[in-house]
């Protein structure tokens, strides 16, 4: 099994495509640190925020839980290519043709799916630890408004919303797996990091409060909604909600992946 493991992570070190998504995701990033100086550092905001009272002025402070939410979560940008990754990495086997000999070494699968997801997790892991605080610290040194505070909630967040992402990975990892093709993992993943699914979560969650006279809202327990909506500051209820539907997703499609694996029928 860690053979298969280090035989993934060698794969992705040599692929041409890791390096041509993280030059997108690079350039992404100065892309976004403009928006941000458009939104906190303009002529134009600061001058609305010198007219506001000591309490309003708070808005236009960029915090630390502000800059990850920004650059991770509402970041379509950030959430298609780590789709795409997770697409190119879950069928590159099969495309190539070696899954032929690897999946003919072990009487059980289990150990080939566990190895690659975990080679898939890892990779999105690095990719998410150093691409937040190179968010965070270009944030602190180009945006004028960024003010280091809210260090709690942005530890908090960093952690809930790593969850979220890994179990979106997986999510994507088994709809590939199921497809047995980049193009349905592709358009799927992509559906789901353009918030598209969000906005039907959304509907159904309004019609069932309608129809049922309650303010439960369905869509916390959708997990591109939980992902994207989520905030530390919401508190408590709303974090151990969210990890939970995290774990739930998360243990559920890579049990279908093991189970999709445990399939005779191997084609490449």
């Amino acid at each position: 099994m860690f053979n298969i493991f280090k035989m993934h992570m060698y794969r992705v070190t040599r692929a041409t495509s890791t390096y041509v998504l993280l030059g997108v995701l690079a350039a992404s990033i100065f892309m976004s640190l403009g928006i941000l100086f458009i939104v906190y550092d303009n002529p134009l905001t600061s001058a609305i925020s010198l007219s506001m009272s000591g309490e309003s002025m708070d808005l236009f402070s960029l915090t630390p839980p502000t800059v990850h939410q920004f650059f991770i979560q509402t970041s379509n940008t950030y959430l298609i290519l780590v789709s795409i990754f997770s697409v190119i990495f879950a069928n590159c086997d099969f495309t190539r043709g070696f899954a032929k000999n690897t999946y003919s070494m072990f009487e059980s699968r289990r150990p080939l799916v566990f190895a690659k997801w975990l080679s898939l997790v890892t990779c999105v892991s690095i990719c998410y630890i150093v691409y937040s605080f190179i968010c965070l610290g270009l944030s602190a040194v180009c945006i004028k408004a960024f003010v280091s505070t809210k260090w709690t909630e942005y530890i908090v967040g960093f952690f809930v919303v790593y969850l979220c992402l890994i179990s979106l990975v997986t999510m994507v990892f088994w709809i590939t797996t199921l497809f047995k093709s980049p193009s349905g993992g592709m358009v799927i993943g992509i559906l789901i990091s353009s918030g598209t699914f969000v906005l039907v979560e959304l509907l159904i969650s309004g019609a069932v409060a309608r129809t049922f006279h309650t303010d439960f809202l369905l869509a916390n327990y959708f997990l591109d909604y939980a992902f994207m909506s989520y905030s530390a500051g919401m508190g408590t209820v709303a974090t151990v909600r969210t990890i939970f539907v995290a774990l739930a997703y998360m243990a559920l499609a890579l049990t279908m992946t093991v189970f999709l694996a445990d399939r005779k029928d191997v084609h490449v």
